[in-house]
């Protein structure tokens, strides 16, 4: 602006020539063009204006420069009748004005556009003090408002849509917020979209801009909705407008998304519900069928136990039978009692009680079996000053369910049974000092058929998860409430609290629940403390009269009984497995896992017999301890479950277990398996034999060491695929295919190091190292070793498998980098740097010189080597044919060899393609022909994209010449019209003129013309 300053010809002006200008105006406009801050200068009657670069940029391109020494009123007609009255004030000796973020609708690119500024007017005084000029400081601050606008809307829009019910109240919120924001759009609409809908117009009726953004769901491909804004003629359509409304179209999608996954929820939980619906009635009609056949199954054990004359043997069973039939018809009336509550056909019958007396009852029928245990047992009952009215069927089942589960999760310290009063009713508590419950777990103990994992330190895993699940609803029933409190390891307290309670208003329409007595919950509490002492009475009573026949296939050769490590922790089991197998096995029975490992460790048995769902230590753990024992690791285990299924089976046989016999078994093929499986364990004895077969049917490199380390026998396929043998020996530590110690110190320490850990007892089982060839060369190899533990006929030995897995690393380190490349192409920016990339990289991938080329639909082939750019007369005579060979000439055999790799890109816009050409002809793997193929198609669609970037790039830099062009030709004609009084044709034919006179370009004898103001043949 200082130079235009100089170029104006101040005397035409009313200001006159700067020499007789006042000092203040001198000063005033000389820090102003010096400033880079915004400012105007208004000066005279008239305010002509003389303004700094600062200020042109609010003039815009259509009123600078004609708004150079203009009268200010000339230049802002459009928003005069904001600022005029501003300019009126302080020239008429009032205060300076300050205005901050105010709306002005200006005219400074060719239409009315929203913009906001901050500015001040002050008044500029003579030295008679008064006023000659105005001193305008502004700035624009649209960019700050519209943004805090913007934001305001997108947080109105999200807090609104937050608790949106279904999809169209989601579409009503969405148009309440956007239509309260009329400056960045006029009209604002949300269409609902299904696939194959026609896209939204993109003009209204009006024909105005819809701007159609889609609205898609997290998770989705498709659009639910549309959102349609209809621009604003005020605002362009900038990047920033785009942004915010795709911000605002996602909150529309995060809220639609919202109420599907709430929707969807519902919808499975519905599901859920119908689903457990059907399961509690299938296991009501299945608990219906088995009354029947248990009810025919009592009788006659009822019967025969009352008759006279039974031996003491038959007693037995028979009492084994009765005791089981009483269980599953226990369990039968739960299930029944359970669905029966569910299906609201049970009913409180309401009577008044002694709440006192029947506690006390309840806990001493359970004292006995709770002492038996070892365990404490406190009961505390206060007086209660008012009269309860309860059903005694409910309050006795609520209070045995919990005793017993107390019971059955506590293996020592204390239980306690507590009644007191409340404000509103009476409560009940029982605590214990038990394994207690994981907090993440204490909202669902009560759900029914809920078995909830709480440890192994529990007197028995039985039960279907009904007990607590059956308190609640009793609970309900009564109108009062449950609660837990506990703490993992630290034991648990469960709390019901029931109302006084008042006489019955009617008689019960429906029964209560079925009663129960005590004495079943205490008969099944006694079946999880009852110590085992059938096997060992059976066994001594037995003494050496009992003897295997001599058809027993459990029988050794040398007449010496097995021993059967019966695992099971249910005494009936116990008893029942122990009676059918003392005829061929000395039983040893225990009641879970631990106890196991404590006698497998201190005598060892034959074979082992294990329930898989025991308290303490499961069946499944019990396998896992054994094999990895090296001591008892080759103990047969055959695993006992009540879990039938290919996927019990398997998940059992997988842990390690030789055998899986699900119940309920016939005790005759029991004994076969167990007879079967310990002949099989006799047999993997003879490892000797054995070994050697083995060893020779293993199809990867392998060598057998001792406990010192020495190398006693390495197979066909070690010496093929690494070169040593055995006559390379005595192989000891250091081996000849360690990595020298000079070569790399780390490697070969942690060679060293494994081989002490293998001297040690503890070899690595899996590793992964660099080795030496035999003959030069390096491999890498993963290695896994499995240790043969030493017995009194032979040493103990390690078998170490050595897998070469050099082309598996070398094919993954090319992967990787070749999606190094790939990325390296995704992202260059020009030919060059695409080009450049693929030569080094494909050099480095494909150990080969590399030698590219382009050939552009417009424009000269490229070519670039090693050397650089060439041309294809420059290049040596097989690189070019290679270079221009088609694919199908390098088609050869498996196993021979190329002279190089031709890579052909699939590219649209030019011929691409890249010869690799070999040191000396080799192999190609089929891993890099793949590897190749797919770094061609990264440099094809890379060059198509760099082309076509540069395409556009110079189309819009051509298309921008000529815009800015006709605009400065536009401009130089309005200025020689408005000098000359001529038309618009005779202005342009002094500009070409003056062109072809001058030999200057046309758009530069426009731009001189605007910047000076003078004629084209003087400018």
């Amino acid at each position: 602006m200082q130079e235009l300053f100089a170029r104006t010809d101040w005397s035409a002006t009313s200001l006159g020539a700067v020499e007789s200008w006042p000092a203040n105006l001198r000063i005033l406009v000389d820090v102003c063009l010096s400033s880079r801050f915004p400012m105007l200068v208004c000066w005279g009657p008239d305010l002509l204006m003389i303004y700094n670069d600062g200020y042109r940029t609010l003039l815009g391109e259509s009123k600078h420069p004609g708004a150079w020494g203009r009268a200010v009123r000339d230049v802002w007609p459009e928003v005069w009748d904001v600022i005029g009255p501003m300019f009126a004030g302080v020239t008429g000796g009032g205060p300076a004005t300050w205005v901050e973020d105010e709306l002005l609708v200006v005219d400074r690119s060719g239409y009315l556009e929203e913009a906001y500024f901050t500015w001040s007017y002050g008044a500029v005084h003579d030295d008679s003090g008064a006023v000659v000029g105005v001193l305008n400081v502004a700035t624009e601050t649209t960019a700050k408002v519209v943004a805090e606008r913007r934001a305001d809307v997108a947080s109105r829009l999200f807090a609104s849509l937050a608790d949106a019910e279904n999809a169209e109240d989601v579409r009503r919120r969405a148009l309440e917020v956007l239509r309260s924001d009329v400056h960045d759009h006029l009209e604002s609409e949300v269409r609902w979209y299904a696939p194959g809908d026609p896209a939204p117009e993109t003009l209204d009726d009006e024909g105005r801009t819809v701007h159609v953004v889609p609205v898609v769901e997290p998770g989705l491909l498709e659009p639910t909705a549309h959102l349609l804004l209809t621009e604003n003629p005020r605002r362009t359509w900038d990047p920033q407008l785009q942004i915010y409304a795709e911000l605002c179209a996602s909150h529309v999608a995060m809220a639609l998304s919202g109420i599907r996954r709430l929707q969807e929820e519902r919808h499975r939980s519905e599901a859920l519900a119908e689903l457990d619906v059907a399961k509690s009635d299938f296991f009501a009609n299945v608990s219906h069928e088995l009354r029947t056949p248990l009810t025919l199954i009592a009788g006659p054990v009822q019967d025969a136990l009352a008759a006279d004359g039974l031996d003491p043997e038959q007693r037995q069973r028979f009492e084994l039978i009765r005791r089981n039939t009483d269980r599953l018809a226990g369990l039968v009336d739960r299930i029944l009692d359970l669905t029966r509550v569910e299906a609201g056909a049970v009913e409180p019958h309401w009577v008044a009680a002694d709440v006192e007396e029947l506690t006390t009852g309840i806990a001493a029928n359970f004292r006995p079996a709770i002492e038996r245990t070892g365990l404490e047992f406190e009961v505390v009952c206060d007086e209660l000053d008012h009269e309860a009215y309860v059903d005694v069927d409910m309050f006795e089942r609520i209070v045995l369910n919990l005793l017993s589960n107390a019971l059955k999760f506590t293996a020592r310290g204390r239980i306690s049974l507590h009644l007191g009063g409340t404000d509103t009713g009476f409560a009940v508590s029982v605590a214990d000092t038990g394994i207690g419950i994981a907090e993440k777990d204490l909202d669902l103990v009560f759900d029914r058929f809920r078995q909830l994992d709480r440890g192994d330190d529990r007197r028995s895993r039985e039960g279907a998860g009904i007990g607590l699940s059956l308190v609640r609803q009793l609970v309900d029933l009564l109108g009062g409430r449950v609660a837990v409190q506990s703490r993992q390891g630290r034991g648990s307290t469960f709390t019901v609290s029931f109302p006084w309670g008042r006489p019955a208003e009617r008689a019960a329409l429906r029964p209560s629940i079925t009663p129960r007595s005590a004495e079943s919950f205490i008969h099944e509490a006694s079946s999880w403390v009852v110590r085992d002492s059938v096997a060992a009475e059976m066994q001594a009573s037995t003494g050496e009269t009992r003897v295997p026949g001599p058809t027993s296939p459990a029988t050794r050769p040398d007449g010496v009984r097995p021993t059967l490590l019966v695992v099971e922790d249910n005494h009936d089991m116990r008893d029942y497995i122990s009676r059918h197998c003392v005829v061929d096995y000395d039983v040893v029975s225990v009641r879970d896992g631990v106890e196991a490992l404590e006698h497998l460790r201190d005598r060892r048995p034959s074979i082992v017999l294990a329930d898989v769902m025991m308290p303490r230590m499961d069946g499944l753990t019990l396998v896992r301890e054994i094999r990895a024992d090296a001591n008892l690791r080759d103990l047969p285990v055959v695993l006992l479950s009540a879990r039938a299924g290919v996927e019990a089976s398997t998940t059992g046989l997988l842990e390690g277990a030789d055998d899986y016999v699900v119940k309920p078994f016939q005790p005759e093929e029991l004994r076969a398996r167990l007879a079967a499986n310990l002949v099989r364990a006799r047999s993997r004895s003879r490892d000797a034999a054995w070994l050697r077969a083995i060893l020779g049917a293993i199809q990867e490199p392998f060598v057998v060491v001792d406990g010192d380390g020495q190398v006693v026998q390495v197979n066909d396929v070690f010496t093929r695929t690494f070169g040593w043998s055995i006559a390379d020996g005595p192989l000891v530590p250091p081996y000849p295919w360690w990595i020298p110690e000079s070569e790399s110190p780390d490697e070969h320490l942690q060679h060293r190091r494994r081989m002490e850990l293998l001297q040690s007892g503890r070899p690595v089982e899996h590793d992964r190292y660099r080795i030496l060839r035999r003959g030069g060369g390096e491999a890498w190899v993963h290695v896994r070793s499995a240790s043969v533990p030493g017995t009194a006929e032979h040493d103990g030995f390690v078998i170490v498998v050595v897998r070469d897995e050099t082309r598996e690393r070398e094919s993954r380190m090319r992967r990787e980098l070749a999606a190094r490349i790939a990325v390296d192409l995704a992202t260059a920016d020009d030919l060059d740097q695409v080009l450049g990339t693929a030569v080094t990289g494909f050099t480095v991938l494909f150990d080969g010189e590399v030698t590219l080329s382009v050939s552009p639909t417009k424009g000269d082939p490229v070519v670039l080597s090693p050397r650089g750019r060439v041309g294809l007369a420059e290049l040596d005579a097989v690189v070019l044919r290679g270079l221009q060979s088609s694919p199908h000439t390098h088609d050869v055999l498996v196993g021979d060899k190329r002279e190089g790799l031709l890579l052909l890109p699939t590219a649209q816009e030019s011929d691409c393609r890249a010869w690799v050409q070999f040191d000396e002809p080799r192999l190609v793997s089929s891993d890099e022909l793949i590897v190749g193929d797919l770094l061609a198609q990264s440099l094809g669609q890379a060059v198509d994209r760099v082309i076509a970037k540069q395409a556009r790039a110079d189309k819009e830099r051509q298309l921008e010449q000529a815009i800015e062009s006709h605009r400065l030709i536009g401009h130089a004609v309005g200025v020689l019209i408005e000098r000359h009084r001529i038309t618009a044709k005779e202005s342009f034919e002094m500009l070409r003129q003056a062109s072809l006179n001058r030999n200057i370009k046309l758009r530069e004898i426009a731009a001189r013309v605007v910047e000076s103001g003078q004629d084209p043949d003087r400018a």
